[in-house]
């Protein structure tokens, strides 16, 4: 399988580093009060909205032709909000790492602690909640998917100073309609702003390995797998906490496979729990011995 070694976004953003700095981006005083006031991008015209897209876009690094950010209608107000893919660039820009810190069920709300770390060291905490009700079986599981990508796209969102929703909240409210941007033809792609899907490993700031698909980023999960399950060195239960850490700090590339591509997350799931029940087998084993 081969890993993708491209160069990073800030690389690629930053450019040489001597020169006169580039001149501060100013927005419209319309915009501004549109945006700080009312808090509203209704009463703007295309031309202003696009204009306090690549804004944001360009204040958090952003690819603006990626569409990172859509837009909100709610009571006759629109607003930017955060997709997917944002936190995606979010994560490979800032070479940020989660890892979920405590599970727990309060009544029928099931909540998602996530911390966030960078590569500086930093670190950022949020939760995510969703409602369960009487949920069971396959409706239960999605609805802890569900509260754990909130949980990881707040967090995301909140390290990088995003002050904004994201798309896993938008669901929650009433009469919410999204719309997608329109990012005409003039809005140029940054040049190789994909760095290819990261790959972590538990106790490591850097990516372990990056990958083109979606197909081949599972195959190199299940690869690392089955090496843990094969290793020496590891007691059954060292193993067990070793891939439970493993899912933790890919867990939002996980959600994400989930939601974009079916088959690859069920081939996933199907060869992680098959080698969880080997383990749990073997534990049990070594117990009755």
């Amino acid at each position: 399988m081969n890993k993708q070694n491209v160069r990073s976004l800030s690389e690629v953003m930053g450019g040489v580093a001597s020169g006169a700095p580039e001149p501060r981006q100013v927005l419209d005083p319309q915009i501004q009060e549109s945006i700080v006031l009312r808090g509203d991008l209704s009463g703007l015209n295309e031309a202003q909205k696009k204009e306090y897209y690549l804004f944001r876009c360009k204040q958090v690094g952003l690819d603006p032709a990626a569409k990172p950010f859509d837009l909100l209608k709610l009571n006759g107000k629109e607003i930017l909000y955060a997709n997917a893919g944002a936190t995606q660039q979010l994560c490979a820009i800032h070479k940020l790492s989660t890892q979920i810190t405590h599970r727990e069920r309060i009544d029928d709300i099931y909540i998602v602690s996530v911390r966030v770390t960078a590569a500086d060291g930093r670190v950022s905490e949020n939760q995510g909640a969703v409602s369960v009700g009487n949920a069971r079986g396959d409706a239960l599981a999605n609805a802890i998917l569900k509260s754990t990508t909130k949980a990881i796209r707040r967090a995301v969102l909140a390290h990088c100073g995003l002050g904004m929703m994201d798309e896993t909240e938008i669901e929650t409210i009433p009469g919410a309609r999204t719309v997608p941007m329109v990012v005409t033809e003039d809005v140029k792609p940054i040049e190789q702003v994909s760095e290819g899907i990261v790959f972590m490993v538990p106790n490591l700031e850097e990516a372990y390995a990056r990958y083109a698909t979606n197909d081949d980023w599972v195959a190199g999960y299940l690869d690392m797998v089955e090496k843990i399950e094969n290793s020496k060195k590891f007691t059954v239960s060292d193993k067990m906490t070793r891939l439970d850490q493993l899912e933790d700090v890919n867990s939002f590339i996980v959600d994400t496979i989930r939601m974009e591509a079916k088959a690859s997350y069920m081939l996933l799931t199907d060869g992680i729990g098959k080698v969880k029940q080997r383990l749990a087998l073997a534990l049990r084993e070594e117990g009755s011995e």
